[in-house]
């Protein structure tokens, strides 16, 4: 009995082994062609396009991951590649706001050159579907074309504003002065877009530094910003090369007589109902400069929260050059043990993984003049007190400290 107990055992595993899926290269992926693809798409902010497809035959039930290509042409010269919302389910629902976007970016659309009277394209897409971590699985379907897609204008744009007065020729800001107008121009920054701070660089003659602000080419009543309400001119003069007013709705313009002529960097602030004017001599970059914030005995174990902004004014790595590459000199006190324990996170939203911290989970000693791994977490970095120039690469995500002479 033993023996043929054994014998059944063996013949079992013999059928498991026969019976196991075995992996093959795909050859045939289909995506199926929409009945209605000659008729009429519409695209919308909250609308989905669905598309269908087959599963590619890897030899075995296996859960596929697809993508979706999307082109202009049959050709797919230039592809944008579509993420479904489900990206495991052969049907490929797809955002409609992001087909609407790669659309005009495809184009170089922007809100100067939208025409809503001709804004319908022919639409070209094709699957893509593929295993995790295995090459050659990857296989690409079959292109189909929506004939007629109107897309809309969805490009996240920097708002502005216009900037009217003597530099800029007094001319009425209004409908037909808008190609005039493109020029006298107040931007938001490409990385604060909705921030409703807009600034620029302007060339003002001496004498010619009177102006108002306008947020659309309406005439002159409407939409004007100024000194005051009043039409009349406040005059204002610079003091160690900056000035800081407050701006209101009306006429009122700011008027600088003792302007010696040059580049003048003009910065409003329209974010909350104290409104702001800023002018600054010479090119300034206003631009927003993103920062991360280091957390430790150097701010008191105080909780990396809104709550405690103050506290981490001094406490910030800033990217200077908006490549993902933070950097600041700090003074790490003695916790006690003559060391510093820290860590970075990245914004200040409370207690938790920080996103720059030990790579081993557990305090560890930072090698001073390297670039060092970090791992997302709360394990500190340790560091003897003293004064260090940081580099935090969030790109390659690692830390480096240099001994600061």
């Amino acid at each position: 009995m033993g023996l043929a107990g054994c014998g059944m055992m063996l013949s079992s595993c013999q059928e498991t082994q026969d019976d196991a899926p075995v992996y093959k290269d795909p050859t045939t992926f289909v995506l199926n062609t929409p009945p209605m693809a000659s008729n009429f798409y519409e695209l919308t902010p909250t609308g989905v396009v669905e598309l269908t497809c087959s599963q590619p035959d890897y030899g075995f039930g296996a859960a596929a991951t697809y993508a979706v290509e999307m082109a202009l042409d049959e050709e797919f010269t230039d592809t944008r590649t579509l993420t479904p919302e489900f990206p495991t389910s052969a049907r490929l629902q797809l955002s409609a706001e992001e087909i609407a976007a790669n659309i005009c970016e495809i184009l170089g659309v922007t809100g100067d050159t939208y025409d809503a009277a001709d804004n319908v394209v022919s639409l070209y897409f094709r699957a893509v579907a593929s295993l995790p971590q295995v090459e050659s699985s990857r296989i690409v379907s079959n292109s189909v074309k929506l004939d007629k897609v109107q897309y809309y204008l969805a490009v996240k744009e920097p708002g502005y504003i216009y900037v009217v007065g003597d530099f800029a020729g007094w001319k009425e800001p209004n409908a037909d002065a808008f190609e005039y107008y493109k020029d006298f121009r107040l931007y938001e920054p490409a990385n604060a877009i909705g921030s409703k701070v807009y600034s620029a660089v302007f060339d003002v003659p001496a004498g010619k530094a009177m102006f108002r602000f306008y947020t659309a080419l309406t005439g002159w009543d409407a939409d004007s910003y100024g000194a005051q309400a009043d039409d009349n001119p406040i005059d204002y003069e610079l003091t160690d090369g900056v000035f800081e007013g407050t701006l209101v709705k009306g006429k009122g313009s700011f008027n600088f007589p003792a302007w010696e002529g040059g580049e003048m960097t003009i910065t409003v602030n329209m974010a909350s109902d104290n409104m702001s004017v800023t002018i600054q001599a010479g090119a300034v970059d206003t631009t927003p400069k993103e920062v991360i914030y280091i957390c430790g005995n150097i701010t008191g174990w105080s909780e990396p929260s809104e709550d405690n902004a103050a506290k981490y004014e001094d406490a910030k790595l800033t990217d200077q050059k908006g490549d993902g590459i933070y950097t600041a000199t700090l003074d790490l006190p003695d916790s006690g043990d003559g060391k510093s324990y820290f860590r970075f996170y990245k914004q200040l939203t409370g207690w938790g993984a920080a996103q720059w911290a030990s790579p081993t989970g557990d305090n560890f000693d930072l090698p001073v003049g390297e670039a060092t791994a970090t791992a997302v977490g709360e394990g500190c970095f340790v560091l003897p007190a003293g004064v260090y120039a940081f580099t935090v690469d969030a790109n390659n995500n690692t830390v480096m400290a240099v001994a600061a002479e």
